[in-house]
């Protein structure tokens, strides 16, 4: 029986009130903090458009590593990506969810492949996508728009 090869990565910082100062590696710092009307003194996005961000991100570079497997050619991906949430869990109230009841993605591939060559690639990478299954076991309603870019 052979060991899994886990890999650990790690993040710290420090906060003050709800802004946090988050540390990754020898990457620049980065803030998260909430908007001044929740108390915060909005020098970074939340922990949630960070979330969406993260989704974001981990969608366009799985869609990259797809790609190549695929022999799938683009110029370059565009994405919007919202959340839509009931903020009466995180305010307190029982029962209510306290992240995103869903998401949506509108994705735009520079791309002359075929739809059915972009279906196959959003198959791969939503298979693939560790943001995309751990919203999925989370229960997160996420959708996705993918097309084309025109002209």
């Amino acid at each position: 029986m052979s060991e899994r090869p886990l890999v650990t990565m790690r993040a710290e910082g420090e906060a003050g009130g709800v802004k946090t100062t988050v540390r990754v590696g020898d990457h620049t710092p980065f803030i998260v903090d909430e908007p001044e009307r929740l108390g915060g003194t909005n020098k970074g996005p939340n922990p949630l458009e960070y979330l969406l961000g993260a989704q974001s991100s981990c969608t366009t570079i799985m869609i990259a590593y797809a790609a190549q497997d695929l022999n799938f050619e683009y110029e370059g991906v565009e994405f919007v990506t919202e959340g839509t949430l009931d903020p009466r869990g995180f305010q307190g109230m029982e029962g209510v969810r306290t992240y995103f009841e869903s998401t949506h993605m509108k994705i735009v591939l520079d791309t002359t492949e075929s739809d059915e060559r972009i279906e196959a690639l959003r198959k791969a990478v939503e298979a693939r996508c560790p943001i995309h299954n751990l919203m999925h076991a989370a229960d997160v309603a996420m959708t996705a728009e993918w097309t084309r870019k025109l002209g």
